[in-house]
């Protein structure tokens, strides 16, 4: 058997093959190792059920996990699935490299992720073969459900945005200056209460002029900083995956026109292409 996972900041999708057959799927926590450890990641998955079902059979692991960008913090996954499954090969790889078998298959495009976090590729088919520094939520992650969250707080605390929304945002979070400050800088998972207010966005963007502005100002800062450097990036289908793509479509296609940037796909999450692709590999 087989165990894939397309690992995110805020969630973790998992699928169990047998052969070409789907067992079972399940959900867990985002497993990224900037903000989880190997004992951390071992002791979640162990609460999960389905897991308990099926970790003697598992032979293989493919895991793409946010995060997983280097050696030292592939070990930190590594360690944890391995000691969850020891009778499995683990191998770990980047969500960008998921995302792009996902989104392209063999074919060659510009992909990206915009999601919780946010980051980007030219994918040549097989391999990544350009790729633009991704900063994280506090120096990056333009476009990601951090920005976005991170420009809506801004302006919130600044009173620089409408009475109504800014009400409106303080009834739905009753949430206070001193609240917000200790959740962006002391509790756990800083990027996801950033990027838990996307959400709040996306409900009532829908009449509101300025929250349009903010989620396209979010998307050009996007396509600026890391899409429009690579060579010849016109020629390249822009295809995107993740969460925050998926539910603002109207204004990221908006804002990728006016680059000349031609779309091509956009998914909410990557698990189904990772089944199909490692059902044939």
């Amino acid at each position: 058997m087989k165990l894939i996972a397309d690992s995110g900041s805020t969630k973790t999708d998992w699928v169990v093959l047998d052969g070409n057959n789907e067992i079972t799927s399940f959900q867990t926590e985002g497993l990224n190792p900037f903000f989880k450890n190997s004992e951390t990641i071992y002791k979640e998955l162990m609460e999960e059920g389905e897991i308990q079902n099926y970790k003697e059979k598992i032979k293989a692991i493919y895991f793409y996990g946010a995060g997983c960008s280097s050696t030292e913090m592939n070990n930190i996954v590594y360690q944890g699935l391995k000691k969850a499954f020891s009778q499995a090969h683990v191998h770990i790889k980047h969500d960008l490299l998921g995302a792009s078998i996902a989104l392209c298959g063999n074919q060659k495009g510009i992909c990206a992720i915009l999601g919780t976090g946010s980051n980007s590729c030219v994918f040549d088919g097989e391999k990544i073969v350009e790729e633009q520094v991704s900063l994280g939520y506090i120096l990056g992650d333009e476009g990601a459900g951090t920005d976005i969250g991170k420009r809506l707080l801004k302006d919130y605390l600044y009173q620089t945005m409408p009475l109504h929304l800014s009400q409106e945002l303080s009834t739905d979070y009753l949430l206070t200056k001193t609240e917000i400050l200790q959740q962006i800088y002391q509790s756990e998972a800083p990027n996801r209460f950033l990027a838990s207010f996307a959400r709040w966005v996306g409900k009532h963007i829908k009449n509101e002029d300025y929250l349009r502005n903010l989620v396209e100002q979010s998307f050009e800062s996007f396509i600026t900083i890391h899409i429009i450097k690579y060579p010849n990036y016109e020629q390249y289908p822009f295809n995107v995956v993740g969460s925050v793509a998926y539910h603002f479509q109207e204004e990221l296609t908006k804002v990728a026109s006016q680059y000349h940037l031609k779309i091509g796909k956009i998914l909410q999450k990557p698990i189904d292409g990772l089944i199909a692709y490692h059902k044939n590999n």
